[in-house]
């Protein structure tokens, strides 16, 4: 309120430029925000700590005392409450943030040989082999990598089938590829909180859980259905098939644009299905 108040006695032949590119910037922070959380539980959180901010002016505004002195001790200790309980969700805002091409000039540019990895999916969905893996980009994720078990070696479509194999310790979790070598096998992802995929197996929820927090490229292959999966920058694509594969996991990976639109309809209709894991 008090700095639409000083909207007015701002001298705007000198300042307008900096209070309009201040308006921008917090508006686009806003909308970012909103349009990340609009489909998590974090958006309830928010409502509620709002709600509580409100009813403290409302009991300052009609004088109740005792309601007025509860909710103003409750307010600084919202703001732990955020940080603590919205993790997931600023991840995924700074996520958002560092996905703006203007930032990308200053990353190294992915390397990937795509034909092993894409011939190892392609096995494991005929024989419905169970698979995550991660394809780095910008976003570094090493602090998924060092929490899994290290291997540092060349992409191979053997590797990665014997590493996904039903009875290999590393079957569980996803395999993180960066420059084109396997980081980490066993890696575990973080689940996405988003309520529109609650009746979807682990590896999607995880899957989609890392795709809305960082720009990776997330490849996954059903145990159950031997359905291939990706997904990107939020979005989950399924069913992806095998000949198409290859170039999906192109264009992501240059340019960072999604299908057209008829297509993200189509296998929007599609997802509400199943996946399993």
């Amino acid at each position: 309120m008090d700095f639409l108040r000083g909207l007015y006695i701002i001298p705007w032949s000198k300042n307008y430029i900096s209070v309009i590119l201040d308006i921008l910037i917090v508006s686009f922070l806003i909308y970012k925000t909103y349009t990340t959380l609009r489909r998590t539980r974090g958006i309830q959180l928010l409502l509620g700590v709002g709600i509580i901010w409100i009813s403290g002016s409302l009991a300052e505004f009609f004088g109740f005392e005792l309601l007025e002195w509860i909710l103003t001790n409750i307010r600084p200790a919202l703001v732990f409450a955020i940080i603590v309980l919205l993790q997931p969700e600023l991840r995924r805002i700074t996520g958002e943030l560092a996905r703006i091409r203007l930032l990308r000039l200053f990353f190294l540019k992915p390397s990937f040989d795509l034909d092993p990895i894409v011939d190892a999916v392609r096995n494991m969905a005929q024989q419905k082999i169970g698979s995550i893996i991660v394809l780095v980009k910008d976003i570094s994720l090493k602090d998924i990598s060092e929490n899994a078990v290290p291997l540092d070696s060349l992409v191979s479509a053997e590797l990665l089938q014997t590493i996904f194999f039903k009875n290999s310790p590393l079957h569980d979790g996803a395999v993180i590829i960066e420059q084109n070598r396997i980081v980490s096998a066993a890696s575990y992802l973080p689940m996405s909180s988003s309520v529109e995929i609650s009746t979807l197996g682990a590896r999607h929820r995880s899957a989609l859980g890392l795709a809305e927090e960082s720009d990776a490229i997330v490849i996954v292959t059903s145990e159950e259905t031997g359905d291939i999966t990706v997904c990107f920058e939020g979005e989950m694509f399924h069913p992806v098939k095998p000949l198409e594969l290859k170039a999906m996991v192109s264009q992501f990976m240059s340019t960072g644009q999604k299908k057209p639109k008829e297509d993200e309809r189509k296998r929007a209709k599609d997802r509400e299905k199943d996946l399993g894991t």
